[in-house]
């Protein structure tokens, strides 16, 4: 596995640990269908959250900039595939956690969004 992708792994186990301790129930991590992808499938209080992850290394770019319209429109894809195989009147909600590494040796930063459309 290239260092990016261990580095990535290491983003979404914090986050899914952030999650965890919010409160969230991790349904599923790297879900997959087709050429759809989420980070993170997770239900609280009757709202299922599909969770995009951005790890980063400083703030030279902003983490939540790889949001895209074409990363959004799949995202949606890949919702409404996981509720034909999963039928839930759930609500859905399109979180994005950004972790930021600024320095070598000090706390990731960890940036909650609670909806991707408002980024």
């Amino acid at each position: 596995m290239a260092r990016h992708n261990e580095f990535g792994k290491w983003g979404e186990d914090l986050a899914a640990d952030y999650l965890a301790k919010q409160g969230l129930e991790i349904l599923a991590r790297n879900w997959r269908h087709e050429h759809k992808e989420v980070d993170i499938i997770a239900q609280k209080d009757g709202t299922l959250y599909f969770v995009e992850v951005k790890t980063r290394h400083g703030e030279e770019w902003n983490a939540e900039a790889a949001i895209d319209t074409k990363k959004c429109t799949l995202l949606r894809r890949a919702m409404m595939a996981w509720k034909l195989q999963h039928p839930s009147p759930m609500p859905v909600r399109y979180p994005v956690i950004a972790i930021v590494i600024h320095e070598p040796g000090t706390p990731p930063e960890i940036r909650w969004h609670d909806d991707i459309w408002d980024l």
